[in-house]
């Protein structure tokens, strides 16, 4: 905390937000789609953790925490993008954390559908339905 704001201690966080953004901008010119998303969405994000030679573990139990890069990630999608008009406008993560199989694989793949809140009849089914639409495309 510094005069009552959080700060972020990670040296690493800013050019990790920065390539984001960047890997976002490379996405709005090749598809020519600069949309912005402005309704309730729902985010799969996987991070690719380097994997250091010396470590015998299956999954990536160290940090960091899997909620501080979701928390990293949706800032980059709202205030370094405008992907996303506000991170507030995510109803619901399902992330992921693990290795990844070559070290220049690693980085975040991230998916994001927007929920239908008009033609369901509560608020779960509507994200249950933008979920199975999402999984569905990241096949």
């Amino acid at each position: 905390m510094y005069n009552g704001r959080l700060v972020e201690a990670s040296k690493k966080l800013k050019p990790w937000r920065a390539a984001v953004a960047d890997a976002v901008e490379r996405t709005f010119v090749a598809t020519g789609d600069r949309s912005m998303f402005t309704g309730p969405v729902v985010v799969r994000a996987v991070f690719y953790m380097p994997k250091p030679k010396s470590v015998k573990r299956f999954l990536p139990t160290v940090p960091p925490d899997i909620d501080k890069l979701q928390r990293a990630l949706g800032d980059a999608m709202s205030v370094d993008t405008q992907l996303i008009q506000d991170d507030s406008l995510i109803v619901s993560w399902l992330p992921a954390k693990v290795y990844a199989t070559n070290p220049e694989d690693s980085g975040v793949r991230v998916a994001i559908r927007s929920v239908d809140i008009e033609n369901h009849k509560d608020q779960l089914t509507a994200i249950e339905s933008a979920w199975s639409k999402l999984t569905t495309k990241w096949q």
